[in-house]
């Protein structure tokens, strides 16, 4: 799994994935057509590149966030890293669309890069304003993981890409809409935790859950209750189960 961003793993990463939508063929279009084509896909690979370059520089810069004394080396502010991520994920899904009018489908392997400039943006103190991409990513690992150190460290991706959002995606007024991007980002942390099988992130998880979404806590525990017993979890993952679901399962409790 590919999460935290480096510039030059991420620039590998995307070229390979970019790369076969570069070779059109001519059997199918004329020579201006493709000549069209191939120059919209390069415009999207040479636009990334720029905004990777400006990623990696903002990760250097930003050491002198702290330094009160520290020359001007042009460190970003919030907003700044906010608008740079935004922009890069715009150009990923520039090309995924791309790529799916090629071909009909979504390129996952595109989508997946989207993980790590959220985290980027997290991790650089930027906010994020659209987790479609991302959330689809996460949803995907999440039903692939198995092992519990990996999905400790999907759990814990996922918190903070949650914490990232912005104030808009935590309002979170389309409650009518099931499958929001923050109902599943949610959703999914608590079960990735949960499948974790550790108490803490756990607890952390369950957590979130009550503060971001409570009129699916109740629920959501009433239902982790059900797969203790379908499933053998450890003592220590059902105690904190049980405990979450005496103290939120029960009607009437959350509001």
């Amino acid at each position: 799994m590919y999460f935290s961003f480096n510039a030059n793993t991420f620039r590998d990463m995307f070229h390979r994935a970019s790369g076969k939508y570069l070779e059109v063929s001519e059997k199918d279009t004329g020579a201006s057509a493709v000549a069209a084509e191939s120059q919209s896909a390069q415009d999207y690979v040479t636009a990334m590149n720029q905004a990777i370059d400006v990623m990696a520089q903002a990760g250097t810069d930003s050491t002198v966030q702290n330094s009160v004394s520290a020359p001007d080396t042009g460190f970003l502010e919030e907003t700044d890293i906010s608008k740079i991520g935004q922009y890069a994920l715009d150009i990923l899904e520039a090309m995924v669309a791309y790529g799916q009018n090629k071909n009909g489908q979504q390129d996952r392997e595109l989508i997946r890069l989207s993980v790590p400039i959220a985290l980027w943006v997290a991790r650089h103190g930027g906010k994020l304003s659209q987790i479609d991409m991302p959330v689809n990513s996460l949803a995907g690992y999440a039903n692939e993981v198995t092992e519990p150190h990996q999905l400790e460290e999907l759990a814990k991706v996922i918190r903070e890409i949650l914490d990232a959002c912005n104030d808009e995606i935590k309002r979170d007024v389309e409650q009518s809409n099931m499958m929001r991007p923050w109902r599943i980002l949610n959703l999914n942390y608590g079960i990735v935790a949960t499948r974790s099988h550790q108490p803490r992130l756990i607890e952390q998880a369950y957590d979130a859950l009550i503060n971001n979404l409570p009129q699916d806590a109740r629920q959501f525990f009433k239902e982790g209750l059900q797969q203790m017993d379908a499933i053998d979890y450890p003592q220590e993952v059902r105690e904190v189960v049980e405990r979450y679901n005496n103290m939120w399962g029960s009607d009437g409790v959350l509001h």
